[in-house]
């Protein structure tokens, strides 16, 4: 227990490390780009400055670009809304904005540009990350706005009996709440599936759970799984189906009890 414990804080403790030291700064040094790559230019000898359309097109976009992917990662729990990725690119953007007028303000006396770029890159950053955090928080908190019922994303296989899949699904005890679970669905109907939740959680000695193999279609936590059996369904709209194919298919030998 003790060298699984210290393995699990050592991950914690690189993971950290590299937040802190490359993907936030990086990120915030992107997002801050339209300051500091001017900055860099003047700070040569002989001093540079950008020229023409397509500098200035590149210098801004990429930090519309790299708001909108936060934003869809930020969101990566809720089903797509396009306008809302929108609103909330939008939003990370005017939030930077004023960290690096208050930062430059800070730091604009600095001689060298490394310590300049560097603290409005982590000024960004920061903002970054809290706008995340507050945005994943959101929306396990309200459930976020969903498209209209029973519509699925472009390009969606539409759910079959028999597959995994990755879903907000709803809970029992709140159906108007959902969590991001995988499941397995047992029938399909006009506009929505009949799913069965799958949770890493160990239910080892309950009725309600048995176990199910990771036959491929959990790829990230490689953890022991437990699928809910003789419940009455839960009913999820085609809305809340987070990917557009299947994760894969329920083991044979799950699938035959579960189908009974």
């Amino acid at each position: 227990m003790a060298r699984g414990s210290n393995s699990s804080c050592g991950g914690i403790g690189c993971a950290a490390i590299l937040l802190l030291t490359f993907v936030l700064p990086t990120l915030g040094y992107l997002l801050s780009l339209p300051l500091t790559l001017p900055d860099l230019m003047a700070a040569q000898t002989p001093p540079q400055q950008l020229h023409g359309f397509v500098p200035y097109l590149v210098t801004y976009a990429i930090p519309v670009v790299v708001a909108l992917g936060l934003a869809l990662f930020a969101g990566r729990r809720r089903a797509f809304v396009w306008w809302l990725v929108l609103a909330r690119a939008a939003a990370l953007l005017a939030l930077v904005a004023p960290a690096l007028w208050w930062t430059e303000s800070k730091v604009g006396d600095q001689p060298l540009w490394n310590v300049r770029a560097t603290a409005e890159s982590l000024a960004a950053g920061l903002v970054a990350a809290a706008f995340v955090a507050a945005v994943r928080w959101w929306d396990r908190s309200r459930g976020g706005t969903l498209a209209p019922k029973g519509t699925q994303r472009p390009g969606t296989q539409r759910p079959a009996p028999g597959e995994v899949w990755l879903a907000m699904v709803p809970l029992r005890e709140d159906p108007a709440r959902q969590l991001r679970h995988y499941c397995v669905v047992l029938a399909a109907h006009a506009d929505h599936a009949e799913v069965a939740q799958i949770t890493s959680q160990d239910k080892d000695g309950r009725s309600d759970h048995i176990r199910m193999p990771n036959d491929g279609w959990d790829k990230v936590s490689g953890r022991p799984h437990w699928v809910e059996i003789g419940r009455p369904p839960r009913q999820v709209d085609y809305r809340l189906f987070l990917k557009t194919r299947p994760q894969g298919h329920c083991p044979a030998p799950v699938w035959r009890q579960l189908s009974r």
